[in-house]
């Protein structure tokens, strides 16, 4: 018996037998182009330690995500560098390229000018990859790890908070400052509101403290624990007031950029 296929019929055959195989190359297309997209979000303050003429040295850089850059994917990147003799230098040509982060500024050292250039991949809260420094005399490549932290004077300012309670939207301004080793926050909604938080400290990373306050003849207890990155912080807020108990959300910025 001769199986006989009309040129329609071969058409659908074919289209049956490579489609999946089309469909599975255009889903894995489409992965690389929305990875290729992801933008990781470096804001923070990156603290490394190298050796320096027989000195261990420490030094870091507070970087802040910015805007999209023109005709292009990639976004720019502010910050500042601070060495740790407490010198500080504005970074230049920072910029963010899916999860790869660069950026540069000059230095003089010992009466000679150096550039160096920043090169690398984040990960999480890890930064691996290298630094350049060149002066006239050639360059030189070296390994570079930076680990993201939060420290007491990386929460140093003004922030302007937003809580959104169920529709009712507060926008308080917490003024944290820096006695000697410990942290002191005051808490100001309007111009009838100003508490003196309570317990501010930073643990694993996270800005915490609390706030309590007599409300309309019940106490009321905020407890808020926030990630700070750079300028801005999001975290929960538990709360307690009378019988009732919850938990929302807050964001905030920091009002007076530090960098």
């Amino acid at each position: 018996m001769r199986l006989a296929l009309s040129l329609g019929s071969l058409s659908l055959l074919s289209f049956a037998l490579v489609s999946p195989i089309f469909v599975a190359q255009c889903c894995n297309m489409a992965l690389a182009q929305d990875t290729a997209k992801a933008i990781v979000d470096p804001s923070g303050t990156w603290r490394w330690e190298y050796d320096l003429d027989g000195q261990q040295t420490k030094d870091q850089v507070r970087l802040t995500l910015g805007e999209t850059i023109k005709d292009s994917k990639d976004k720019s990147l502010k910050g500042k560098y601070q060495s740790s003799s407490g010198r500080k230098i504005d970074i230049e040509n920072g910029r963010v390229s899916g999860d790869k982060v660069s950026f540069e500024f000059k230095i003089n050292y010992q009466g000679m000018d150096v550039k160096l250039v920043f090169d690398g991949t984040v990960k999480k809260d890890t930064l691996n990859g290298t630094v350049q420094a060149s002066t006239d005399a050639g360059s030189r490549d070296l390994d570079w790890t930076a680990t993201r932290s939060v420290q007491a004077d990386d929460v140093v300012g003004k922030w302007k908070l937003r809580i959104d309670a169920n529709g009712n939207v507060m926008e308080p301004i917490l003024t944290i400052t820096k006695d000697g080793d410990q942290l002191k926050a005051n808490y100001a909604l309007g111009n009838d509101v100003k508490i003196d938080a309570k317990d501010v400290k930073i643990e694993k990373n996270e800005l915490t403290f609390t706030v309590e306050a007599d409300f309309q003849g019940s106490r009321i207890k905020a407890d808020f624990m926030g990630s700070p990155l750079g300028d801005k912080i999001k975290g929960s807020i538990d709360y307690a007031l009378g019988n009732d108990a919850g938990e929302v959300e807050f964001t905030g910025e920091r009002r007076d950029d530090a960098i």
